[in-house]
């Protein structure tokens, strides 16, 4: 599915979705710290009881003191600033996939509109064919004498708006397709078969 690719393409191409995708990572690993930041302020102290020591008889005090404290308010809060920090996450998350959505759906827009403008472009260029046809029985009528001038006049003017719509359609075609390629970083014929047009300038009839 050419769509499909399209849509992959243009997110490869984008360098504010790696932006993106990154903070995903950031906000994952800070949640990380969050957990175990309280461990920083866990303080712990140990000291001899010298002079315990130096008595030989036994004494009630020990010879050892160990004391490990941390701060109550930092343990009450860290569940808090996890769930601050999960939540900042799920954020991220979210504007990865809305930036999914926005690249898929300009795409697929520009991809569409490509489309339409070489449908218009082959019923203009057969509208060309049709008015040079058109043209050519005119004036050959107007030779022999079976038209008036008026219609002679009507059968080149229709035959030049023709073109001239040609014209603008194969434009159009060229900037609807740059567009694509705008996105996806790669020329159309690289990916998928482009549909050729003739576009060299229709002649105008001159008797």
């Amino acid at each position: 599915d050419y769509r499909e690719l399209l849509v992959q393409l243009a997110w490869l191409n984008n360098p504010d979705n790696e932006n993106l995708t990154n903070a995903v990572t950031i906000e994952r690993e800070r949640v990380g710290l969050e957990k175990q930041n309280w461990l920083n302020n866990l303080t712990g102290s140990f000291n001899v009881n010298e002079g315990n020591i130096s008595q030989q008889s036994n004494s009630f005090f020990p010879r050892y003191n160990f004391n490990i404290s941390m701060s109550v308010g930092t343990l009450l809060a860290t569940p808090k600033k996890v769930k601050i920090a999960k939540e900042q996450v799920k954020m991220a998350e979210n504007k990865v996939n809305q930036q999914k959505l926005k690249i898929r759906a300009e795409v697929l827009q520009r991809y569409e509109n490509y489309l339409s403008a070489i449908e218009i472009l082959t019923i203009r260029t057969q509208a060309v064919e049709d008015m040079r046809t058109l043209q050519t029985l005119v004036v050959q009528k107007f030779e022999q004498g079976l038209s008036t001038v008026e219609e002679y006049t009507e059968a080149l003017k229709a035959y030049n708006q023709a073109a001239e719509a040609k014209a603008l359609a194969e434009n159009n075609v060229k900037l609807t397709k740059l567009m694509v390629e705008e996105m996806i970083g790669l020329p159309l014929e690289e990916i998928m078969p482009v549909k050729k047009f003739d576009t060299t300038p229709n002649p105008k009839y001159t008797p």
